[in-house]
């Protein structure tokens, strides 16, 4: 299986047409009323320039293009990591290097893995438990189903979708099956499902992960293992067990199997037939439908945070590719309409007694919850304060309690709540839908 994982050399196109301008830096609406506020992590935590958004890791780009900068300089590799990759920069990016920055980063990180420099020492800790064990959290294969013992001692255990087949495939991801506190979301997603009458399954013990954490860091060759594996058992389920939508809690696993795995060169022949939705499209579907009714009331005034991986990541670029229209390489226009912004918020405005709020950084604004690209592993202590900030922003708005739809934002903003003593408390939207839903 051939994959199309554009080198740092197949990008230098697009990186050398930053302007510098710093427009990266902030998060910016007209309103009414108009505000600006800070909207790279890593600028905000070093400030240095070459920390900051898209135009710092431009400038990284650019050194290591002429030679300038090097991997032997672990001050420099240190920095290269040391960015959420959440693509907030992206979002206020204005210039043809706009539809490539995560891409330029990540690529950055693939040469720096190339030259047995990178990832950190912790991220390394990671990719090997992926060799060893399928997962990044070193946890033996077996532990993957812990978070189904409720279904078994309540004596509705949960279908194996290797020996049953089931038209639905619920791909729990590694955050949700090894993190004890990101549990409640596969838990919370199954309990609705079987309430629901979902005819589901999961693969258990033989899941895999989706590669998405080693993409991240930049060690493609892990990443192209794993997905080759996922893609070849999706295919059998679909072709031998009726698979036909998958199904995932999981903001990193959607965003890699939707945006990564098209990399490859049989995506299409491999996904024939099958349909991937994070679980809020699917649950958005049967409510539009009428089959997913509430009748429980929430007295709970929440806001809610996108996450990285559910909005602006799944933006699509139009790029004048040829010149017929502006230039070769000429940024036109952003499609929006795949991100994961109204659809939450539908389904929290519709469940009884919550009542809705919104912080100040929203949508393809929204303010990284710090975890992401590597952070989380390779610098614990800074994805910890960078949370602390997103939950200081939803104290503003006098919630008491912060939604999402990831388990990895879901785990890192609980960290945040701890580090400032915060009484918001954190919840998964499937949480939310399972209380309000009848017994």
């Amino acid at each position: 299986m051939e994959w199309n994982i554009s080198s740092l050399k197949d990008l230098e196109h697009y990186f050398w047409r930053c302007t510098a301008c710093g427009t990266c830096r902030s998060a910016y609406d007209f309103g009414p009323p108009p505000f600006t506020r800070p909207i790279c992590p890593a600028g905000t935590e070093f400030g240095f320039e070459g920390y900051y958004s898209s135009k710092g890791k431009a400038a990284f780009a650019r050194g290591i293009s002429d030679g300038s900068l090097t991997f032997d300089d672990p001050e420099f590799l240190e920095a290269v990591y040391k960015c959420t990759v959440c693509g907030g920069c992206q979002n206020q990016c204005q210039v043809d290097y706009k539809p490539h920055i995560p891409e330029v980063i990540e690529a950055m990180r693939r040469e720096a893995v190339k030259s047995g420099a990178g990832p950190m020492p912790a991220q390394k800790n990671l990719v090997q438990s992926m060799k060893n064990y399928n997962n990044p959290y070193q946890g033996p294969r077996r532990v993957r189903m812990d978070w189904t013992r409720p279904f078994k001692k309540a004596k509705t255990p949960i279908k194996d979708i290797n020996t049953e087949p089931a038209e639905v495939l619920f791909y729990v991801g590694c955050t949700g099956a090894f993190n004890k506190i990101a549990q409640a979301v596969p838990q919370a997603t199954a309990r609705i499902f079987q309430k629901l009458g979902v005819a589901f399954g999961i693969l258990g013990e033989s899941e895999v992960c989706c590669g998405s954490t080693a993409m991240r860091v930049g060690d493609a060759e892990e990443f192209k293992r794993v997905a080759t594996n996922n893609l070849e058992t999706f295919k059998t389920l679909h072709a031998e067990k009726g698979v036909k939508t998958i199904v995932t809690s999981c903001a990193g696993c959607f965003r890699a199997i939707k945006k990564d795995y098209i990399l490859s060169s049989e995506y299409n022949q491999m996904m024939d037939g099958i349909e991937v939705l994070h679980t809020v499209q699917y649950l958005h579907r049967l409510l539009k439908e009428g089959k997913l009714k509430f009748e429980k009331e929430l007295p709970w005034k929440v806001t809610y945070h996108d996450p990285c991986h559910t909005g602006r990541h799944l933006n699509k670029f139009r790029v004048d590719n040829d010149g017929s229209e502006l230039w070769e390489g000429a940024y036109v226009s952003v499609d929006e309409s795949e991100c994961l912004y109204d659809l939450p918020r539908e389904i929290i405005k519709a469940i009884p007694g919550v009542s809705f709020v919104e912080m100040d950084r929203i949508r393809g604004n929204s303010y990284c919850c710090g975890g992401g690209g590597g952070v989380m592993t390779g610098f614990t202590d800074w994805a910890g304060k960078n949370a602390g900030l997103r939950i200081q922003e939803g104290m503003e708005t006098g919630a008491e309690k912060m939604v999402s739809i990831c388990p990895f934002c879901y785990f890192n903003l609980t960290e945040g709540a701890k580090r400032i003593s915060s009484n918001i408390t954190l919840h998964d939207l499937t949480e939310l839908i399972d209380l309000a839903l009848p017994d």
